[in-house]
């Protein structure tokens, strides 16, 4: 599984991220995907994240990510609703509603998790019983996100029908779990749990398995890619004079750049901009400039990797889509055009980055 600390990769991505092996790596995920279809599940576009269970004393914990992961322990050691709000405090961060919150689902999680193991990492997709609205229930759970519509005589409606809250489960971590790296993934289930209490467990799973075709054009392409530049961009990448955590996030934080200005084409001219007028020290500047300008053929191509990658990716994505259509839960853009947030596979997320990562970059910043 690609994660690190929660997160979940773009295919293609990897071969910013891990060069070659990565983006052979992507490219291999994209077709077990296609070869076995029953390994995707829904990504719900939840806020916030959540991570609820408990641990080897058998006590009850919510927690965000950054809590669990503390490497001194004592992110996991929140016991109650008060022991939430002390520990913002105790660290100078005010959350304003998320506390009241948290003490609102605290009992039915709890209740939900009695007698179990382990800690249970979902997306809250609403905070308050929902209305419904003409036979259907709406909500929006990330501001800058995707609105959901659910049929309430749906079988998923009827889970969702008199709920206090909702929450998309999608990971378990062991209870002697120390970071998020040790997740894996529910496979769209809902594990152990019950749904036995006032908030909804929501599965992530696709409600009908989809036939996914593959274009042999696309595959072949991205498969040369990868053959003829991997030598450069393993050259690039590896031999870079920066820690490799900063050098992969000059080309990640380029690209997000470029979705949100919903244009994917130039991007080895428009690298090189970026590149001039992002700041840092001369020093640096002159160390990445010398190392960039030694390595053209490495730059074109990961920018050549990652475009076939991401074409091959959307080929799968524009099916997917299509297949949720036939789905009791359908999503809207802002624009009112339907749309998922994504889908997750082997360990990456699949998600069309002109549509909802453009929109929900955009309303960050």
């Amino acid at each position: 599984m690609v994660e690190a600390k929660g997160h979940l990769d773009h295919p293609e991505d990897l071969v910013f991220l891990s060069g070659v092996e990565g983006a052979k790596r992507a490219l291999n995920s994209i077709l077990a995907t296609v070869k076995d279809p029953k390994t995707i599940t829904i990504k719900w576009d939840g806020y916030p994240a959540l991570i609820f269970g408990r641990g080897p004393n058998g006590k009850f914990s919510i927690m965000d990510k950054h809590m669990f992961n503390k490497k001194d322990g004592t992110g996991r050691t929140i016991y109650s609703p008060k022991d939430f709000a002390q520990y913002d405090q105790a660290r100078g961060v005010e959350r304003g509603e998320l506390n009241s919150l948290i003490a609102n689902i605290w009992p039915d999680l709890e209740k939900e998790t009695s007698g179990s193991s382990g800690y249970y990492w979902g997306d809250l997709l609403f905070s308050q019983p929902l209305q419904d609205n003409k036979g259907e229930y709406i909500f929006k759970a990330n501001p800058n996100g995707i609105t959901y519509k659910v049929k309430t005589n749906s079988d998923l409606g009827k889970l969702l029908a008199n709920r206090k809250a909702g929450i998309a489960v999608h990971q378990y971590l062991d209870p002697d779990s120390l970071t998020t790296d040790q997740a894996v993934s529910l496979n769209g289930s809902i594990g152990n749990l019950k749904n036995n209490a006032g908030v909804a467990i929501i599965p992530s799973s696709m409600p009908i398995t989809p036939s996914i075709k593959i274009d042999k054009n696309l595959v072949s392409k991205a498969s040369e890619s990868i053959k003829k530049y991997g030598q450069s961009v393993n050259q690039l990448m590896n031999t870079a004079p920066q820690a490799r955590a900063s050098f992969n996030t000059l080309f990640t934080t380029y690209i997000n750049n470029k979705i949100v200005s919903g244009n994917l084409s130039n991007l080895v001219q428009d690298f090189y901009k970026y590149f001039e007028n992002r700041p840092m020290t001369a020093s640096m500047k002159k160390k990445l400039t010398d190392h960039i300008n030694a390595n053209k053929d490495g730059v074109v191509g990961a920018f050549t990797i990652w475009m076939n990658l991401y074409n091959l990716k959307m080929h799968v994505v524009k099916q997917l889509n299509a297949a949720a259509k036939d789905s009791p839960v359908q999503g809207y853009l802002s624009s009112g055009k339907p749309s998922q947030e994504g889908f997750v596979s082997n360990g990456l997320k699949y998600v069309d980055r002109l549509g909802f990562s453009r929109q929900n970059l955009a309303g960050k910043r």
